[in-house]
């Protein structure tokens, strides 16, 4: 028998894009820290040299260190798979279709554009419970405070068939 399966993957495009933007800022900040402060320079923060020494080395920290992260995302597998055995979420929580009482379209009421999937679980306490010592945790409770569930998916970074994944969560469940 032939089972249905849906797999999401990372949108390249966009995360090495932010990657390359932040690998620019960082090398653009670790180049300021090299040469040092400009005592000519009208603006204050990079005149003092209190200001600007702190500021362009947690500046080529976070842009080279996010950078790396980036390229890290990229190597990484897919971040949601749906098939036979239920929904695997970047290979860190596997949800049972048995465990799921059904799946709904989000959207994330801050406005920020963020689209995705309130997974709705039939015991939320008890998987609470069994993921005490994800590292998610108390992400999850707090999205299960406000949400009411404690999975919340977002697609606005993954390459997503909304029609085909919507197709596969209504054969299994």
């Amino acid at each position: 028998m032939n089972y249905p399966t849906f797999t999401a993957d990372i949108a390249k495009g966009k995360v090495l894009l932010a990657s390359a933007f932040l690998l620019a800022l960082g090398i653009g900040c670790a180049y300021l820290l090299l040469r040092g402060p400009d005592p000519d320079s009208l603006r204050s923060f990079l005149r003092e040299p209190r200001i600007f020494y702190p500021m362009t080395a947690l500046g080529c920290v976070l842009g080279l260190g996010l950078a790396a992260l980036g390229a890290i995302k990229v190597r990484g597998g897919s971040p949601l798979k749906a098939g036979p055995e239920g929904l695997d979420l970047n290979g860190t929580i596997r949800i049972k279709w048995s465990d799921i009482a059904g799946v709904q379209a989000h959207a994330d009421f801050t406005g920020s554009g963020l689209h995705g999937y309130k997974i709705l679980l039939k015991d939320p306490e008890r998987f609470l419970t069994a993921h005490r010592d994800h590292r998610y945790y108390k992400r999850m409770a707090s999205t299960h405070s406000t949400v009411g569930t404690p999975v919340l998916v977002y697609t606005n970074g993954l390459r997503f068939d909304e029609r085909k994944f919507e197709q596969v969560v209504a054969h299994y469940l």
